[in-house]
């Protein structure tokens, strides 16, 4: 193989473990504190431990994760300040999707935001069934992911979505479980919001959709802050 299709080969390892690892960060695979090891990572993906190390190194310059002198990486636990940012800049971008999908969602669209509803319903009754939290956090995490990807789908901007993206990969998904706790009081109110925005998007009425979707970010970011885990 010559040099150059080999380097390039190389950066493309990097590029896709970089990734890779970004999105399962995000996907809450890894919760925030939990250890990076170079070996692991590289063990896991059946590469070297350049690339591994590289890779690593890449999502420290991304701030998601931290080198800790003498120890090695870890999935970071964002600060008070940087947390206040990413829900208000989520909150534009995530209230101008709503906006756009009411007037472009297509039907098997909104019938799949509504198939999340009534996951975040039979979640809500599980848990008032006594039924373990860890293991109904799975299905509610499926909801929240896929009700908020068709809004981004439905909007039909690309770029608007990769931003959306690169926000969640700073703040994993289940970080939002584990502050719910699974509480059916906050479990609800958040399937209530959810069913709200998607009755807006249905009604085609953008601008209630994007107050909606901003008010649920809102409560999202003060649930968090409440419940944020802090570093050992």
């Amino acid at each position: 193989m010559p040099d150059t299709d080999r380097a390039r080969r190389s950066v493309q390892i990097v590029e896709d473990l970089t990734m890779s690892l970004a999105d399962r960060i995000a996907n809450g695979e890894f919760p925030l504190g939990t250890w990076m090891r170079q070996a692991k990572v590289a063990k896991d993906y059946a590469v070297s431990r350049t690339p591994a190390s590289l890779a690593l190194s890449r999502l420290e310059a991304m701030g998601i994760l931290e080198r800790v002198p003498n120890r090695g990486f870890r999935v970071r636990y964002p600060s008070l300040q940087e947390i206040m940012e990413l829900f208000e800049v989520r909150a534009l971008l995530e209230g101008h999707a709503a906006c756009l999908a009411a007037s472009r969602i297509t039907e098997a669209q909104l019938q799949r935001l509504w198939e999340q509803v009534a996951g975040f319903r039979r979640a809500v009754q599980l848990i008032r069934d006594g039924a373990d939290p860890e293991a109904v956090g799975a299905s509610w995490q499926q909801s929240y992911s896929t009700f908020h990807r068709m809004v981004f789908d439905a909007a039909g901007n690309k770029q608007l979505h990769e931003a959306a993206d690169a926000l969640y990969r700073k703040l994993p998904r289940k970080v939002s479980w584990r502050a719910l706790r699974g509480d059916p009081r906050s479990l609800t109110q958040h399937a209530n919001e959810h069913e709200y925005i998607t009755t807006a998007i249905e009604r085609r009425d953008g601008a209630k959709a994007r107050e909606l979707t901003i008010a649920h970010i809102e409560t999202a970011r003060e649930l968090i802050i409440t419940h944020l885990p802090a570093p050992d």
